[in-house]
């Protein structure tokens, strides 16, 4: 009974807190996101190099800065030629909305232009313009959440010491933290690699075929993969329209539907379960119902950050007794490996009568 109230405490704080947490959950899973990234790249590093926390920073930042850049670079080029081509995308399009007409039959003719100069440009530019606004005022609160997430990070070490009488508790503390930053670290590597899976073969496919904007679909497959079964719409759909839309030719669109389809069900339906069980011990049925959970309550955000929440969620009900049975049900084969209990030396009391791994 106090579980399901817990629960249902929980759920109500978070619909009704939404405003608020949202965004710092955000920032919190970029803030992840970022750190993890940072310490890749600081890896690549020769070792005499990662001894220096300004050079580690500033390879981390120069690293991150340039990933984005590139990134950029490219996407911009694929815009400027999907621009270029828009004649061509409007032609093949009015061909469409013609056999659409000639095959049900109506009387008026229909074409792109004329269904362009039917929209209002001015609201839309009005409702564009506030929701822009909307987005930046958000995407503000987030990079200062971010700031002040790394800025805090600092002091987590002397937080886990204060929080604890004793040094074995401190050492319990700081040994769960370190559990829950990997198992963290792993949810964001098997996501990484699974929207890699996805993004290469999509792009090469593209590619190959000869696809306009090859990159930007490829990146955008791959950013897609982190949202469930969004994603996995987005990732056959666009890619597949966009090739009909390009050469008309429904060999060619089978061609990408069916590659684009097998790399889909292969990441997400085989390949993601798989590694989340492997290295996380979660159950894939409560990875699915967690993600459908968060989006019901926080949308696509929701749905993102469901996973490294259900981890956490297990790590901490396996170190607490009371608990321990729900890390089992949630875990993929019950076997939920108990944290090892540090052992502080010199355990006899000293002279002046503290007990033994108390801080004088």
């Amino acid at each position: 009974m106090p579980t399901v109230v817990t629960i249902a405490a929980v759920t109500w704080l978070l619909i009704v807190g939404e405003s608020v947490l949202r965004p710092f959950a955000t920032a919190l899973l970029l803030t992840l996101v970022l750190s993890a990234t940072s310490e890749r790249i600081v890896a690549l590093l020769p070792r005499s190099w990662r001894r220096g926390k300004t050079i580690t920073r500033l390879a981390s930042i120069v690293g991150i800065a340039l990933v984005l850049l590139a990134v950029g670079v490219l996407v911009a080029d694929a815009l400027v030629q999907l621009r270029r081509n828009l004649p061509l995308y409007a032609e093949n399009l009015d061909f469409v909305l013609a056999e659409v007409q000639a095959l049900f039959g109506t009387g008026e003719a229909l074409t792109i232009a004329n269904l362009v100069g039917q929209i209002d440009f001015q609201s839309l530019a009005l409702d564009l313009a506030a929701s822009t606004a909307g987005y930046l005022s958000l995407s503000f609160v987030i990079v200062l959440y971010v700031i002040f997430i790394f800025v805090e990070a600092s002091a987590v070490g002397a937080k886990i010491s204060s929080l604890s009488s004793t040094a074995q508790g401190e050492m319990r503390l700081r040994t769960i933290a370190g559990e829950i930053k990997r198992a963290i670290d792993d949810v964001l590597g098997v996501q990484v690699l699974v929207g890699i899976v996805q993004a290469v073969p999509t792009f090469m496919v593209l590619a190959l075929i000869g696809v306009d904007a090859s990159v930007l679909w490829a990146v955008l497959v791959f950013f897609f993969s982190f949202v469930p079964t969004i994603g996995t719409v987005f990732g056959i759909g666009v890619p597949s329209l966009m090739t009909l839309l390009q050469f008309m030719q429904l060999d060619t669109f089978l061609v990408v539907l069916v590659v684009t389809g097998v790399v889909q069900v292969f990441g997400t339906n085989i390949l993601m379960p798989r590694l989340m069980s492997r290295s996380l011990n979660v159950s894939s049925l409560f990875v699915l119902v967690g993600v459908f959970a968060g989006g019901a309550v926080w949308g696509i955000v929701g749905a993102i950050i469901a996973v490294p929440v259900l981890t956490i969620a297990m790590i901490v009900c396996a170190k607490v007794p009371s608990l321990r049975p729900v890390a089992v049900i949630l875990s993929a084969n019950g076997e939920v490996p108990e944290l090892v209990e540090p052992v502080a030396s010199g355990t006899d009391p000293d002279p002046a009568g503290r007990a033994p791994g108390t801080r004088p």
